[in-house]
């Protein structure tokens, strides 16, 4: 037998503990076998069980707990230590709206394909239909938000062998939490009944695991089928082209191929320019083939090229979710098998098209007043070091680190791309920083962790920063908040152009006067603000301290962007 802690016992067949009790500590303790290592808690009454049995585990040294009183956010934070360690994180919520507020977080990590746990109590099924406090259908909410969705009753007694089937049960979500090409989120709701508290402080027996691992091997795991693969023969001698989005893997047989990465793909070693997609739409300068590896969800003018019947385009992925938006896709693979080597005058077209775009940027950003989040993005970039971790908010944040330059080797890049959401990105970086200082707990000084988003991404999630004084919080996380009062996004786009400002600013630009440095300081939270791109970089600096969270806020504008944006495309465009 094996007590609560996880270490073996002499327990009685006849366990004394309540059934919640066991069934709590037989999920955590196998989630642990299974290499859970941080998990999320919010308080609750009908999750008590479970959140007693997590912080046991962490007394016991096998897991680290956080606790947060917004579920929301605590959905966000798990999803950023999920994505930061890649193993699957729970996180634990009462029955009711508490679920509901999960949604966000699973939806992103589905569509990311982060293994997020929602480990939700529920009320017993005879409570249904009786008007019982705090009950509501939840075993089924995520349905079209996870990739595995269990509930587990736990209202009864656990035997021996209900304990064995339970624990096979876990490896199996656990399995779907991190399959290759369909892992993402999962939910286990189970339901809990009264005594959800012992009578005094003590540890329940629970029946015994297998080992000091998962009941279940999880062997097949990342591994691919053999024999199944369908790999396509590519021969790169052709005028070749590479589209690396959100979630591409590291192909290194295609490291000669010029690549146009997004800020969060591997940073590859033949790097083109994003605004270099303009040129690649001419005739003379048309690639005759792309590769698309991850999803490509940012740029316009490579949506384009990916559209264009006259280019024949392969998707390497895994599983039926693949990328082909324009159903323009001739053929979808699991592998590539590269024949050839490229052409020297293909190779100096797209070095001078990536050239010239980079030089557009660099020309805009200096001589262009006033300050955009360009300007800031270009400012984070050039910040950043070997061995750091940056995270992106969606919308023009990070276009604009795509633009200055990023992914860059060594650096470590997060971005929401699953759902492409503003919401829970305080929370997210916060978890992805506590994941990064764990990585490094032996160094004198972890590497920094830096977010860059606009000021409603940050607003929207500025809940996040309620951090209980005795709870892991990061050592160095940089929060910079490029604030221009409101939704810069929609400047560029099709209800910014100039016939309709008349309806804009109200219902698009959205704009706001929200004290930040106030807010800040109502969590405790330090704040800087700086008004240059000089002062920015000096404060982010690496060799400068930071204790903690601060928040960095940049006043910027949104007048003039789409401006910006259509000057930057006619000097990108080669000839």
């Amino acid at each position: 037998m094996m007590d609560g802690n996880g270490n073996d016992g002499n327990a009685a067949a006849n366990s004394p503990a309540a059934p919640s009790e066991v069934m709590a500590g037989l999920i955590v303790d196998e989630l642990i076998r299974c290499g859970t290592r941080e998990a999320v808690v919010c308080p609750g009454s009908r999750s008590a069980p479970l959140a007693r049995a997590l912080l046991s585990a962490e007394r016991a040294g096998r897991l680290r707990l956080h606790v947060r009183p917004d579920e929301r956010s605590a959905g966000f934070l798990a999803l950023g230590l999920a994505a930061a360690t890649g193993t699957v994180t729970p996180v634990v919520v009462t029955s009711g709206t508490a679920v509901a507020n999960l949604l966000p977080a699973m939806v992103e990590a589905t569509y990311s394909g982060v293994p997020l746990m929602a480990l939700t109590a529920d009320r017993p099924a005879s409570y249904r239909g009786t008007g019982a406090n705090q009950t509501i259908v939840q075993d089924r909410l995520f349905a079209d938000a996870s990739v595995c969705e269990v509930d587990v009753d736990g209202t009864t007694p656990v035997s021996d062998s209900g304990a064995a089937a339970l624990r096979a049960r876990i490896d199996r979500i656990v399995a779907a939490a991190l399959a290759t090409g369909r892992g993402g989120a999962v939910h286990l709701n189970v339901r809990l009944v009264e005594p959800l508290v012992p009578d005094e402080e003590r540890l329940p027996d629970l029946p015994a695991g297998r080992g000091d691992g998962p009941w279940t091997e999880l062997c097949h795991l990342n591994g691919g089928r053999a024999g199944h693969r369908a790999v396509a023969k590519l021969d790169v001698s052709r005028k070749t082209l590479v589209i690396a989005g959100s979630g591409a893997p590291d192909v290194p047989e295609l490291a000669q191929v010029p690549t146009i990465a997004e800020p969060n793909a591997p940073a590859p070693e033949t790097p083109v320019h994003p605004l270099a997609a303009a040129t690649f739409g001419r005739d003379d300068c048309r690639p005759e083939q792309i590769v698309v590896l991850g999803r490509p969800t940012l740029h316009r003018g490579i949506a384009r090229l990916l559209a264009d019947p006259r280019i024949d385009v392969t998707v390497v992925a895994d599983g039926d979710d693949y990328p082909d938006v324009s159903a323009n896709a001739r053929r979808v693979v699991a592998g590539i098998d590269v024949v050839g080597e490229c052409g020297d005058e293909w190779l100096e077209i797209c070095e001078a098209a990536s050239e010239l775009a980079a030089a557009a940027v660099r020309d805009v950003v200096s001589a262009h007043e006033p300050l955009t989040g360009l300007h800031v993005a270009a400012a984070v970039a050039d910040s950043l070091r070997t061995g750091e971790q940056l995270v992106l908010g969606a919308s023009n944040p990070v276009r604009d680190a795509s633009w200055a330059g990023l992914p860059f080797p060594g650096v470590d890049v997060h971005a929401g791309r699953g759902a492409a959401g503003i919401d829970g990105t305080v929370a997210t970086a916060i978890g992805i920083a506590l994941a990064r200082d764990r990585a490094h707990a032996d160094e004198i000084r972890p590497p920094r962790t830096i977010a860059l988003m606009g000021d409603l991404t940050f607003l929207h999630d500025a809940g996040a920063l309620l951090i209980g004084p005795g709870e892991p919080r990061p050592e160095s996380l940089t929060i910079v908040v490029a604030n221009d009062s409101g939704g810069g996004i929609f400047e560029t786009l099709e209800a910014g152009a100039p016939a309709l400002r008349g309806s804009f600013e109200r219902i698009f630009g959205t704009p706001q006067a929200v004290d930040i440095a106030a807010l800040c300081d109502a969590y405790g939270v330090e704040h800087q603000e700086v008004a240059d791109l000089r002062d920015l970089l000096a404060v982010l600096h690496p060799d400068t301290d930071v204790d903690g969270i601060r928040v960095v806020e940049v006043a910027t504008s949104r007048a003039g962007r789409r401006e910006l944006h259509d000057e930057l495309a006619r000097k990108a465009a080669l000839g």
